[in-house]
């Protein structure tokens, strides 16, 4: 399946534009504020800086291009950005605790069904009500409801488990409307990696013990080609490489003129 032609071109036209605006408008006088890297680095810290500003830049525009790409995707009807609210009892909010804590500290390893299991297992009485914004939700079309969190592939230890208590808090949320058996035909909550900054197998230690891969982890072409269809990683690839060449003289040029 993957990207329509008119799809890859106004993605590709995006990027190209925030990364005039972002040339333009930089401070290339800005340097890192680490001495280490400042004195021993001289002007190369500054261009650092332009790099790390350019890489946050972009990755607030993967939230955009994943529910540009959902929303394009037929077997979606609804793809956007979302606050879910529900009710949580305090037996389930310390379930929910307990296994993010056990897997943190490897006192357990990632188990998807396992983890739903628990939750449904908890006590539901006295609960209280609660709300949690989701980065992007989907509904495909047999009903089918996804939850994901999106982040790069080297987060912080507390995003990683922010984010994995805000997702199992989906599903005590969902619990009283869908039977545990049909939970994973009606209900997904997903930790999407943008992509794999390593060779071979995606493993962050921060990530990978909180997340069964391929079950509630799904990194670079798994998660793309969950909103877009197969092929749409390599649609994305090509997107940049397209990019690369315009924009790559202006980089060159303001490195070597603006520092």
């Amino acid at each position: 399946m993957g990207l329509s032609r008119d799809l890859k071109q106004e993605l590709k036209d995006e990027m190209i534009n925030r990364i005039k605006k972002k040339l333009a408008k930089h401070d290339y006088d800005k340097k890192s504020g680490n001495p280490f890297i400042d004195v021993i680095f001289g002007k190369f810290s500054r261009q650092k800086t332009l790099t790390h500003g350019m890489a946050t830049m972009l990755g607030s525009f993967y939230e955009k291009m994943a529910v540009k790409i959902a929303e394009a995707n037929p077997n979606f009807t609804v793809a956007k950005k979302y606050k879910i609210s529900g009710k949580i009892s305090p037996a389930e909010t310390a379930a929910i605790t307990k296994m993010t804590k056990d897997l943190e500290e490897k006192n357990s390893t990632a188990d998807y069904r396992a983890e739903i299991s628990i939750i449904y297992a908890a006590d539901s009485t006295n609960r209280v009500e609660t709300s949690i914004t989701i980065d992007l939700y989907l509904v495909d079309t047999n009903g089918k409801e996804y939850f994901i969190e999106m982040k790069g592939p080297d987060p912080n230890k507390k995003e990683v488990r922010a984010a994995k208590e805000d997702l199992m808090n989906v599903i005590a949320i969902k619990k009283p409307e869908v039977d545990k058996a049909d939970f994973s035909d009606k209900v997904s909550v997903i930790f999407g990696v943008t992509y794999n900054n390593n060779p071979g197998v995606y493993d962050n230690w921060k990530v990978s013990r909180m997340y069964e891969q391929g079950m509630d982890l799904l990194v670079q072409e798994e998660f793309w080609e969950l909103l877009g269809g197969p092929g749409t990683w390599g649609d994305i690839l090509e997107i940049i490489a397209e990019v690369q060449v315009e924009v790559y003289p202006l980089i060159k040029d303001a490195m070597e003129t603006k520092f």
